[in-house]
């Protein structure tokens, strides 16, 4: 078997018959995790969550988002949001989430479009995500300003946490 990159599963190793096994091209450019410095800082802007996999907004957060563009939010999530949904309480919820660009930086899905199993799980830069940092990093999606790398998954919000404040009282 290959050498894996530090941060690569086994699972992303592709069979391929009749040819040696590669790592997943998809997991090829990710980077080591550094130890976070200090958990209680929360964010400290590495980009880590940003290069895989970007937050679901909370309601009215999309209009912030927007307004921090100088965009209408319809222009907004025309240009740069998909619709994802999870199960609550056996109804399915939609929200707004960033849109993943594919490897050559294109949209992996067009905006606007809901998302499918695929989609959730191919890993993607958000769209917002530039150089260094967020483009809207003051107005970032409720699961990016919640979501700490180093909690235990429980600590962190959900998608079934996030989904709740979409549904109407």
């Amino acid at each position: 078997m290959p050498r894996l990159h530090p941060i690569v599963r086994e699972e992303s190793v592709v069979e391929r018959p009749g040819a040696e096994n590669i790592e997943n091209p998809y997991w090829i450019d990710d980077e080591e995790a550094a130890p976070h410095p200090d958990p209680s800082l929360g964010c400290i802007r590495r980009g880590l969550c940003c290069k895989s996999s970007p937050g679901w907004f909370a309601p009215g957060e999309v209009e912030r988002a927007a307004e921090s563009l100088g965009m209408s939010p319809d222009a907004f999530a025309r240009q740069f949001l998909v619709i994802d949904s999870t199960d609550v309480d056996g109804e399915r919820v939609e929200v707004f989430a960033p849109l993943k660009l594919a490897r050559d930086g294109t949209p992996a899905i067009a905006p606007l479009a809901r998302a499918d199993v695929l989609y959730r799980t191919l890993r993607g830069r958000c769209v917002f995500f530039e150089g260094e940092g967020c483009r809207i990093y003051a107005a970032r999606p409720h699961e990016c300003k919640h979501y700490v790398c180093t909690n235990a998954p429980e600590l962190n919000p959900s998608h079934e946490s996030i989904a709740r404040l979409w549904r109407s009282p």
